[in-house]
């Protein structure tokens, strides 16, 4: 099933989360630096999305189209609008708990990894 688990929530989680990682560091850094970089990644996950749906729908036709009517690029979108609903017991797997950990271990190395990167003298 296609439309379980982070599908769920949406279509795109890679996309999702670089949005996410993007806006929190332009914010932290506050750069035109990182706001470019950030547009440059932004536009390339859209680009992604637009290209992996395009993809899917010509590879798969009927069945991409019923996927992509219960789900939605937008998170919680189609849960938000009835199209699915959200199953908490199919987030409690090895992989999503191993991701939640990594995540947690690297936000606590995080000032680690910030004080180390300012080390280096270039």
């Amino acid at each position: 099933m296609f439309d379980a688990g982070i599908i769920r929530v949406t279509r795109h989680p890679q996309m999702v989360g670089q949005v996410i990682w993007c806006i929190a560091h332009t914010l932290w850094l506050g750069t035109t630096f990182a706001l470019a970089t950030s547009f440059g990644l932004v536009g390339y996950h859209l680009f992604a999305v637009w290209h992996g749906d395009r993809r899917l729908k010509l590879r798969h036709a009927e069945a991409f189209e019923a996927v992509k009517a219960q789900t939605s690029v937008i998170p919680f979108l189609a849960i938000a609008q009835g199209r699915q609903t959200l199953v908490l017991k199919e987030f409690i797997r090895p992989a999503y708990l191993g991701i939640a950990g990594f995540v947690l271990l690297f936000w606590w190395a995080h000032p680690v990894m910030v004080r180390a990167a300012t080390s280096i003298h270039w």
